[in-house]
């Protein structure tokens, strides 16, 4: 399976959200599509799941056109938007079973396939509990199994792990990654260490702009020689590139992405997939 986006842009009113992403995804693969709020991100996904059109441009799934036949694209897709929707006075299994119906998943195939995601998400014991007494990771997990039944072939996730504790975001990644070995999966976070270790594809938005698409070891590979570790006794103004700041004995010690070497004590240390992320947005914005 073959998804191509060309040239797509979207326009509300004055304001362009994304313009001219060219893109080719395959069957296989996770990619992780990263950027800061606001960086377009959403508004790619709604138009990749048919819930918008491009103002121009075209998304291609096999070489077929899903703006002009978004059944084609509907029929196959699972999409989780940003904010999970749901019944509050349904329980998890009632909301789920309505949510297979819509689907139309036969009876017996629907029950099937919710035992078994509401095991592969520790969620078992939460099958009568109203959906408006589950707490907010509760009911993300519960977003991802309405996004995941009936086999989708295309996976799109905006956010996915937003209210999930380390051990429930380490599950959803997993039950992913395995998802994309024979599927397109998109997961859509701000949040670089959600898709670090399983994406095999890197798209990142900035300000509407596609700025990388390749491999995650192609991103790294950017900003080698480029991120450095010193210890300063206080903070100083206007320092950019910042990865991370912790309080020692010794002071300060930080973490930052830079061409030129920031401090004369600075040590010149490898690059991490977050690292080279903030060094391409720090190099776009100069």
């Amino acid at each position: 399976m073959k998804l191509v986006l060309e040239n797509v842009t979207k326009k509300y009113k004055d304001k362009t959200a994304i313009q001219n992403i060219n893109a080719e995804l395959h069957s296989g693969q996770l990619i992780g599509l990263i950027g800061k709020n606001g960086a377009g991100k959403t508004t790619l996904l709604k138009l990749l799941a048919t819930i918008m059109k491009p103002t121009s441009g075209r998304i291609l799934l096999d070489n077929q056109d899903i703006v002009k036949k978004p059944n084609i694209m509907r029929n196959i897709i699972g999409y989780l938007p940003q904010e999970v929707f749901a019944y509050p006075n349904l329980t998890v299994l009632e909301f789920l079973s309505y949510i297979a119906s819509v689907k139309g998943i036969r009876k017996k195939e629907a029950e099937k396939q919710i035992n078994g995601l509401l095991s592969d998400f520790h969620l078992e014991n939460a099958r009568n509990k109203r959906m408006e007494s589950c707490s907010g990771g509760m009911k993300q997990r519960v977003g991802i199994i309405c996004a995941l039944l009936n086999n989708p072939q295309i996976i799109i996730i905006d956010e996915p792990t937003t209210g999930l504790d380390p051990e429930e975001r380490i599950a959803v990644r997993n039950i992913l990654s395995r998802l994309s070995q024979e599927r397109i999966v998109i997961l859509s976070t701000h949040i670089v260490s959600d898709i670090e270790a399983v994406a095999s594809r890197i798209l990142m938005l900035q300000n509407g702009n596609l700025v990388f698409n390749d491999t995650p070891e192609k991103l790294i590979a950017k900003a080698k020689g480029c991120v450095w570790e010193y210890t300063l006794s206080s903070l100083r103004e206007n320092m950019k590139g910042i990865c991370s700041m912790v309080q020692t004995e010794s002071g300060i010690h930080i973490r930052q992405v830079s061409r030129e070497k920031p401090e004369k004590e600075a040590v010149s240390v490898n690059s991490t997939l977050e690292d080279a992320c903030l060094f391409v947005i720090v190099s776009n914005d100069l």
